[in-house]
């Protein structure tokens, strides 16, 4: 691998909220949905609170408040969007409700879009790829059945896919292209992609549009790497060294809202 790909990015960022803490709640609140959702929901509410409390510290803020007057201050200060602050003011008036009205509870429903906008929120403030990076990366091996790749694609909604060889190194990243192109290649030939492996099936360049980095890379310096011709994707690994195994992927989607 190319020297671009594995040198680390350590500058350190300023007024940075805690949150790597925010994040592991959040992931742990996922969790809870499944049996929970209710509980879920109303520690979403919190979380979010808290979130914008801490970030408006970082910004200037003093004191208690309110998860509304939290996101007054934050107008203004080019820190979250108006759109974002407009969708904060609607989750006050749900809060609001639940809180007044008796056996009222989130539902399931209502749960994962709280979770999901507090994600966004992490992201949007994001710092470092540490905080950027989507976790629990899912990956196949360069031994899996490309049918098998094909179906994680369409049964779990992934546009890319991480490739590891037996050792759990990076050999590639195959996209929903390369299995359309294998197929498609199989089929003009008279046969399935039923023998063909995710290893094989990966293009020349497939290991280059992905670039390496360490969780205390820069959000500047992700968006640097994502900007480079070719590049689908940044996976950071636990040192920034390419032979360790991924801990998250950032994609241009996660950085579109600032480019």
């Amino acid at each position: 691998m190319s020297h671009h790909r594995t040198r680390r990015h350590t500058r350190k960022p300023e007024r940075l909220p805690p949150a790597e803490s925010f994040a592991r709640r959040l992931a742990a609140l996922r969790a809870l949905r499944e049996t929970d959702p209710g509980d879920a929901g109303d520690q979403a509410l919190k979380l979010l609170e808290e979130y914008l409390q801490s970030l408006a510290a970082t910004h200037g803020y003093a004191g208690e408040g309110s998860l509304r007057r939290y996101a007054q201050w934050l107008r203004g200060k080019e820190v979250l969007t108006a759109e974002l602050l407009d969708r904060v003011e609607v989750y006050t008036e749900a809060r609001n409700c639940l809180a007044h009205t008796y056996g009222l509870q989130t539902t399931p429903a209502f749960a994962a879009e709280l979770l999901d906008f507090v994600a966004t929120l992490l992201k949007q403030s994001a710092l470092t790829a540490g905080e950027l990076m989507t976790r629990d990366v899912r990956s196949v091996r360069d031994s899996d059945s490309l049918t098998h790749v094909r179906d994680l694609l369409l049964d779990e909604g992934y546009g890319r896919l991480p490739v590891l060889d037996g050792g759990g190194r990076l050999v590639g990243l195959l996209t929903e292209r390369d299995v359309m192109v294998a197929q498609a290649h199989a089929e003009r030939n008279g046969g399935t992609i039923a023998k063909r492996t995710a290893g094989d099936s990966l293009p020349p360049d497939a290991l280059d549009r992905v670039i390496i980095a360490a969780p205390d890379a820069s959000r500047n310096d992700v968006v640097e790497l994502l900007r480079r011709f070719g590049v689908v994707a940044v996976l950071v690994t636990p040192t920034g060294a390419p032979d360790e195994r991924p801990v998250g992927i950032i994609t241009h989607a996660d950085l579109l809202y600032r480019m």
